[in-house]
């Protein structure tokens, strides 16, 4: 059963899900609005930033980028979480590459993967609406909470960061940027051929007519 507004409200006051910082104002019809923590970091950045004293992160076309969100959850053995990116980001042409699950007994910070599909840069501002979260209640509360690598996870860990950060491989909005300068080089190189043939046009109309006259005033 997924929770509604009201149901996610009791829920929390009763300790069975905990989400820090809480505002009621996030809770919508039968969700949760998370928004964009401290920490992100893009494959074309390659580094950590603090979004927090930043204020945003701009995601590059292309781009593979990671943000924590801002809120801390905490899931009772009875309640299983389901996230998606909102809308208003679907739209610009972003996806979220992780989840959708969060699993009975979780705690922790989420850390989601984006990527920018759109040909433009999206940004993304500290404290933006930015992930909703469905909350299932369960028929029974499972024996087997969730206990992974992830759980009490609150920031971005060396594996994150390196994976991001450290890549020896090329990005993909680097290889954009790439195809494009190559776009513009063929363009360029194009015009000058184009140009070099008119040119040669013109020198097989002139140089007969050079000759001719030329042995015209020798003769």
């Amino acid at each position: 059963m997924i929770l509604t507004d009201r149901q996610i409200l009791e829920a929390h006051r009763s300790g069975d899900v905990v989400i820090e910082p809480f505002a009621e104002a996030q809770i919508q019809g039968a969700t949760y609005d998370l928004r964009v923590g401290d920490q992100g970091a893009t494959t074309s950045g390659k580094r950590v930033v603090n979004l927090k004293e930043v204020g945003f992160m701009s995601i590059q076309p292309g781009d593979f980028a990671i943000l924590t969100v801002l809120e801390i959850i905490r899931l009772g053995p009875q309640f299983v979480g389901r996230f998606g990116l909102r809308s208003k980001f679907a739209r610009k042409g972003l996806i979220a590459t992780t989840g959708p699950q969060i699993d009975p007994g979780f705690h922790g910070r989420l850390i989601i993967g984006i990527t920018n599909l759109s040909p433009r840069p999206v940004s993304l501002s500290h404290g933006d609406d930015f992930v909703s979260l469905e909350i299932h209640r369960l028929e029974e509360a499972t024996t087997k909470p969730y206990s992974g690598p992830y759980q009490d996870k609150l920031s971005l860990g060396p594996e994150e960061i390196e994976a991001i950060t450290e890549s020896e491989g090329m990005a993909l909005s680097e290889m954009l940027t790439s195809l494009r300068v190559l776009t513009q080089s063929v363009g360029t190189l194009t015009t000058d051929v184009t140009s070099l043939t008119t040119e040669m046009k013109s020198l097989k109309f002139w140089v007969p007519f050079i000759l001719t006259v030329g042995l015209a005033l020798l003769g």
